[in-house]
């Protein structure tokens, strides 16, 4: 008798579903940031985790929820402009200085709470 295996069906891939987030203003920390255009950037859920990417600006923030992640990538984002901005430009890198161009030409402006 022949030894014969049994193919097993693969399994359905879940594809990952993505949705635009575009925010015209972001709240940060302590300070609220308004665009001059939307800051165009990716929501993703994959395994019951949120993920919000900004390609151009290498900024990720994660979440269990959509409340979560949003305000994770707000977080992210006020501490890289913030950090972006107190560093002199001859200490940054041609890349780093393209990034802190491409963030304060995004901003239009930046409230900061009393």
């Amino acid at each position: 008798m022949e030894n014969i295996s049994l193919k097993k069906k693969p399994k359905a891939r879940k594809r990952t579903k993505a949705y635009l987030f575009s925010p015209k203003v972001i709240n940060g920390k302590d300070r609220q940031y308004v665009f001059n255009f939307p800051l165009l950037s990716v929501m993703k859920r994959e395994n019951g985790h949120y993920m919000i990417e900004n390609d151009m600006l290498s900024i990720i923030g994660v979440g269990r929820t959509r409340a979560e992640v949003t305000q994770d990538f707000a977080d992210v984002f006020d501490d890289i402009y913030k950090w972006y901005n107190e560093l002199p430009e001859e200490e940054l890198s041609p890349k780093m200085l393209r990034t802190k161009t491409i963030l304060n030409n995004t901003v239009k402006s930046v409230i900061i709470a009393p």
